[in-house]
């Protein structure tokens, strides 16, 4: 199950592709990015593996359901096919990523917000990554949850195996890419920011040196960083 939610009098209507993350839902998706919608892009939204009605686990491949969710929308005479962009928030940043890859024909841009691709996944960042306070709830119980595990040994030896790394993703070509994170982000290493905008095709990157998780500071809110820095991008790669 997805929302879609199309502006008024534009047919058909391009698209950003928001996957929701660890804590949020496909419902929060659709009400959170009135901005695209207010400027004539439409809002698909959906459930991550392993979170709200998805009918997957995460899991190597379970990005398929994504690219069965772009095979809906182009039989839509009412959505522009051509012009979507993926944005992947905190944990969907991984989807957002590899979508990038997978399915680098049938988008014109992905945005990563919140880069865990490979460090992430090793058991001496999560046992670090564990502890952080940035995260305001059980945060073990929610990351297993995700896998279908239910111990911490699982949990750790489960993760190494997604690594986008490990399953030679990031030399290949890729749709146009821009990275966001906190140099501070204590959930997702920023080093896995570095190792995506080094590898492959160029990428555009966004780094708030005083940012925490998905670049959020004091100063740099998410809903600014939204407006001022994932709007325009989005924007520029929508254009006809």
């Amino acid at each position: 199950m997805a929302y879609l939610r199309l502006p008024k009098d534009v047919r058909p209507a391009p698209l950003i592709f928001a996957i929701s993350g660890l804590d949020t839902r496909k419902e929060d998706m659709v009400v959170t990015n009135d901005l695209f919608l207010k400027n004539g892009i439409g809002i698909f939204a959906i459930d991550q593996p392993g979170t709200g009605q998805s009918p997957l686990k995460i899991d190597v491949g379970s990005e398929r359901i994504f690219s069965a969710a772009l095979d809906f929308l182009q039989t839509r005479t009412d959505v522009d096919a051509k012009r979507i962009v993926v944005r992947g928030q905190s944990w969907a940043g991984y989807w957002a990523a590899i979508m990038g890859y997978t399915e680098k024909d049938r988008i014109r841009g992905t945005v990563v917000h919140g880069v865990g691709i490979h460090g992430y996944f090793s058991p001496e960042w999560q046992s670090k990554g564990l502890s952080t306070e940035e995260y305001l709830f059980d945060l073990l119980p929610a990351r297993s949850a995700v896998y279908g595990v239910s111990t911490r040994e699982a949990f750790l030896a489960y993760g190494p195996r997604m690594s986008l790394l490990t399953q030679g993703f990031l030399d290949k070509p890729s749709a146009p890419m821009l990275l966001i994170n906190g140099l501070k982000d204590t959930q997702q290493p920023i080093d896995d920011l570095f190792l995506l905008m080094s590898r492959g095709d160029p990428k555009d990157v966004w780094m708030n040196p005083a940012g925490g998780h998905m670049g959020r500071s004091p100063k740099w809110s998410a809903p600014e960083i939204t407006q001022k820095v994932v709007f325009p991008w989005v924007q520029r790669k929508l254009q006809p």
